[in-house]
Parts: structure tokens; C-alpha cells; sequence
């Protein structure tokens, strides 16, 4: 039985299985514990040649990593010498010789399921700890045992069994499709927020987590650790609830995700009343946390302005699960003048959801999030900084009620960034004629102090980066390095010294006014032109 960190129980649920309780209060971002000892922490294949195999460092455009890639192999890399020789001498000596078998029969590299599978067969001490693993196999024998996922769980075993030399036997094979399901149910996707899905994460204490769509705890990973922290006040005696998927796909799509990956049905109180993100959110307590956001107005969480609520709308449900496959298929890969074409069908196919103002119900929200990148990795930095600021203030706030929630952080740098991309300037559209909405977007600019509005976004992001993730967070090393920046600006000692107090003292009255005025006004002038720019770039 894996050991807990002290602050946590292991409890038997009857109806639930093994879970873990707080034997003493959390506050709400605090954190609950970290998780140092994975037994499998291995980057998935797309990012391979891009992720130290050890310590799992990620070489992205925020990093100066050199990595070097395996001389046996050729297919796994490493930051150091250091790491190589450490992760040699855990698993790789015998995993460079399956890699080399791969190679040889012209492939690159192994799927991520199967590599997890190789390390647990290489590793009596893992065999043992999979054998103790609650794995639901037998329930997926029952419910697929002549199907295609059962079929797929064996092919995989197969080929890792081949890679290794040994043979498949029937009790051989069973024995690894048992252990590939476990894998299944007790791994996590090691998700980065700045990059998605980078890999996978097994440690069978944090493994006994529950699930529940109305989570009171989240999980980040910071190299070899997970970090699990409170989202919310956590009681003592109360269970740990993490959420296993996106808790804000409707209820359908998460119940099918569930029962797929992990063979159990949610009854939370989400599932259980179909509850929608914005009533979510008025069920989350430490709502007046948001008086040291972008929204400062509990009332409007509270008592969010929209025409109709999806929960009471049976018409408008209907509407939504027809238009969500179609809307939410990835964009990667496509050409920029196909991706515009596919995001004006998605703006089209959401115009119920948008004459409501349900701007925080998928696939709507996936729509503004992915036109802002859009138009950020075109150059319009305008345009994709007026969508950011609507975004913040209208959906982020009601799909994270906690203003340290790490969408909303990585949020306020990216309007961070666009303020300090943006200067008054004429803009010429993609057919070469003049932009008036985006001029129009310049000279708002030019009435505001952005340089001020910046400064605040990037100390709200150091202020929260720590409870949205921690310190090594690429997103908070980036804003504590240009708030330096900005700081160190001559000739700016009156505005550093309203921002300092504004931090300190959020609520005080001159400190208010001076967000309002130098930090809410801008926000919301900037998120006014955001529908007007959806309707001039993807049609009304």
C-alpha cells in the first residue's frame, strides 16, 4: 500500500473504493501534497524529441535547454549527462535495446501506452505495484471482450511483448493487457498548461484521488512531481476530489469519457442535476476571492447576464450536442485560410449559444479561444488582445470561479503580452485594403496608459502563479521577468507606487479607484470591440 503525505487518510468507500480524505483543513489554494516518487513519468511520442526522459524538462521557446539524444537509441533525449546516467541505470538500459529493435523494423517510436507497458514488464518492483492496482478488468472483459477496444489492448501488448524478445503466450499476454488496463485507470495525462498533453503520470497514492466534476482539488506537474492543491476550502474529514477530464464538456460527453477510460458513472451534483458552468459557479464558495481579479463584481458571478439558461432549455440543449462534434475537432495542422474558414462554419453553427450570451458553454467558448489565437498567430494582435479581454471577463471567471485557476493566470499574461505588442498604428486586413475596426482598436489604445494596464496584469500573475501551479511555472518565471522589466522603466516611479498599493491593499477606496480606472475601464473598452470583430472577420 503506497505511503500518504501527512495531512491526507486512506478511506474504503462501499460505493466509491479506495479514496483519500484531509485529516486537517486547506485553505483554498493551498497545497495539499506533492507526489515525488512516479512510477512512471514518461513524455508521450509527439514530444519525445523535445522532453528530457528523466526529469522531464521541456524544451519550449521559454527555455535555453540544450538536450542530447540517447547514442544507443537515437529516440529519447536528456538535459544533462546527470539524467542520462541516472535514468540509465532505472529503466532505459534495458528499454534502449526494445527502442533499438523499433528502429530496426523502421519505426520512430513506440506508442505512449505501449513504452508505459515496457517500463512496468523491465521493472519487477513495478509488476508487484500494478498487481495491487484496481484495474476494472474484469468489467472491461464483460463490456468489450470480443470488441475493438479489447482487441486494440491486445494488439498493444503484443507488440511490446515482441519488442521485448519474449513471447506472447496466452498467459503472458493476458497478463499484459491487464496491466496496460491498470494503466488506463490509475495514470494520469501528464497535462502542461502551456503546451497540453505532454506525457503520462503514474503514482498509485495519487492514483487513489477520486473523481468529481464539481472538484475541490486540482493536479499540476512540475517536472518528476504532481502537485495537488485546493481549489476550494477542503474541511477535515472531507474527501480529495480531482476532476479526470474537462469538468466543463456537458454532461454527456464527460459521462462517455468516464465510462470509456476509467468503467464508472459520475453522480455528482453536476451530473446528477445537470448542472451548466454558470450554475456551477454560483454553487462555488470563496466567490469574494474575485475581488482581486478582472472581476471584482460578485454580483455579475452571481447573477450572470445571459438571455436563457441552457439547464432550462431543452431546445437549446438539443442545439448544442448537435453542433459540438463539429465545432470542437482540432484546428493543428490546417492551412491559416482553411482554419479561418473552419472557425467561421463553428461561429455560424453557435448562434443560439451566442444570442444568449452563454459565452462560457463549450462549443462556444472553444470557438473565441481558438479565433484569439488566431488572430495572434496572424499578427493581429488587436484583434486577438480585444477577444482576450472579452474571454476574461465574460467566460474564464464562470468556467473557474477561483481567480488563481490556471486558465485564468495564463490568461492575464497573454493580455499582458498583447498590451505590449500593441501600438497605434494602421493595419491593412488579409486582402491588402485598411481595417477601420482595427484603427478603431488602435486609437482606444492610444487614450489608455497600457503600460500601467500591463504592469497590473503581470502582478496579478505573480500573485497568483504560485497557488495556479508554482514557482518553476514557465508562465509565472515569465511575468516575474517582464514585470522586472517594466518596473525597472525610468520616469514611471508615480505609476509603480499605485500598482504597489493596489496589491497591497486591493480594496482600499483610492486603490479601487485606481483599478477601475486605470485597469477595469481599458479591459472593458477592449472586450466591447471583441463581438464587433467576430462579426466583421466571421460573419454575424
Amino acid at each position: 500500500m503506497p505511503a500518504l503525505a501527512e495531512g491526507l487518510t486512506l478511506v474504503d468507500n462501499p460505493s466509491r473504493g479506495r479514496g483519500i480524505t484531509a485529516s486537517r483543513a486547506f485553505s483554498p489554494g493551498a497545497t495539499i501534497a506533492v507526489f515525488s516518487n512516479p512510477s512512471i513519468a514518461i513524455p508521450d511520442s509527439p514530444h519525445l524529441d523535445q522532453t528530457c526522459n528523466l526529469c522531464l524538462a521541456i524544451d519550449t521557446n521559454l527555455s535555453s535547454l540544450k538536450l542530447r539524444a540517447c547514442t544507443g537509441c537515437r529516440v529519447v533525449v536528456y538535459c544533462s549527462p546527470a539524467c542520462q546516467k541516472a535514468d540509465w541505470q532505472r529503466v532505459h538500459k534495458g528499454e534502449c535495446k526494445v527502442f533499438k529493435r523499433v528502429r530496426a523494423e523502421g519505426h520512430d517510436f513506440l506508442p505512449t501506452p505501449v513504452r508505459a507497458l515496457v517500463q512496468v514488464l523491465l521493472r519487477p518492483e513495478m509488476q508487484a505495484a500494478a498487481a495491487e492496482m484496481e484495474g476494472h478488468v474484469d468489467a472491461f472483459r464483460t463490456a468489450g471482450g470480443k470488441g475493438k477496444a479489447w482487441t486494440d489492448m491486445e494488439l498493444q501488448a503484443m507488440a511490446a511483448l515482441h519488442y521485448m524478445g519474449r513471447e506472447a503466450s496466452p498467459r503472458s499476454l493476458g497478463q499484459a493487457v491487464e496491466v496496460l488496463y491498470k494503466l488506463q485507470v490509475n495514470s494520469f495525462n501528464r497535462m502542461d498548461v502551456d503546451i497540453g498533453q505532454t506525457g503520462l503520470f503514474l503514482n498509485p497514492a495519487l492514483a487513489m484521488v477520486n473523481h468529481s466534476c464539481v472538484p475541490n482539488a486540482f493536479v499540476q506537474f512540475v517536472g518528476r512531481h504532481a502537485v495537488l492543491h485546493a481549489y476550494r476550502e477542503i474541511k477535515e474529514g472531507e474527501e480529495i476530489e480531482i476532476s479526470y477530464i474537462d469538468c466543463n464538456l456537458h454532461r454527456a460527453h464527460r459521462q462517455e469519457a468516464l465510462k470509456i477510460r476509467y468503467h464508472f458513472n459520475c453522480s455528482c451534483p453536476r451530473c446528477k442535476d445537470d448542472l451548466d458552468v454558470y450554475q456551477v459557479c454560483q454553487r462555488y464558495p470563496h466567490l469574494e476571492l474575485n475581488s482581486l481579479s478582472l472581476v471584482p463584481d460578485l454580483q455579475k458571478l452571481r447573477d450572470p447576464s445571459i438571455g436563457q439558461s441552457l439547464h432550462s432549455d431543452s431546445s437549446l440543449q438539443i442545439n448544442v450536442e448537435e453542433i459540438y462534434p463539429g465545432c470542437s475537432a482540432s484546428l493543428q495542422g490546417l492551412s491559416s485560410t482553411d482554419k479561418i474558414k473552419s472557425l467561421r462554419r463553428r461561429w455560424r453553427a453557435c448562434e443560439q449559444l451566442h444570442k444568449a450570451r452563454l459565452y462560457a458553454i463549450e462549443p462556444l467558448n472553444q470557438v473565441l479561444v481558438e479565433v484569439a489565437v488566431y488572430f495572434g498567430e496572424n499578427g493581429n494582435f488587436e484583434y486577438s488582445l480585444a477577444i482576450s479581454c472579452f474571454l476574461a471577463l465574460n467566460s474564464d471567471p464562470f468556467r473557474a470561479p477561483m481567480p488563481f485557476a490556471p486558465q485564468r493566470v495564463k490568461g492575464l499574461l497573454m493580455i499582458g503580452k498583447l498590451l505590449a505588442n500593441t501600438a497605434p498604428a494602421d493595419h491593412v486586413t488579409s486582402e491588402g485594403t485598411t481595417a477601420p475596426l482595427a484603427n478603431k482598436i488602435s486609437q482606444a489604445l492610444s487614450r489608455m496608459d497600457q503600460a500601467t494596464t500591463c504592469q497590473v496584469m503581470l502582478a496579478l500573475v505573480v500573485h497568483y502563479g504560485p497557488a495556479a501551479h508554482s514557482k518553476e511555472w514557465p508562465i509565472y518565471r515569465q511575468a516575474v521577468e517582464l514585470l522586472d522589466d517594466l518596473e525597472s522603466l525610468p520616469g514611471r516611479e508615480t505609476e509603480h507606487a499605485l500598482v504597489t498599493a493596489f496589491m497591497r491593499n486591493p480594496n482600499g477606496p483610492e486603490e479601487r479607484r485606481f483599478f477601475e480606472t486605470a485597469v477595469l475601464g481599458p479591459i472593458q473598452l477592449l472586450s466591447d470591440f471583441a463581438l464587433e470583430v467576430m462579426a466583421s472577420e466571421l460573419g454575424s
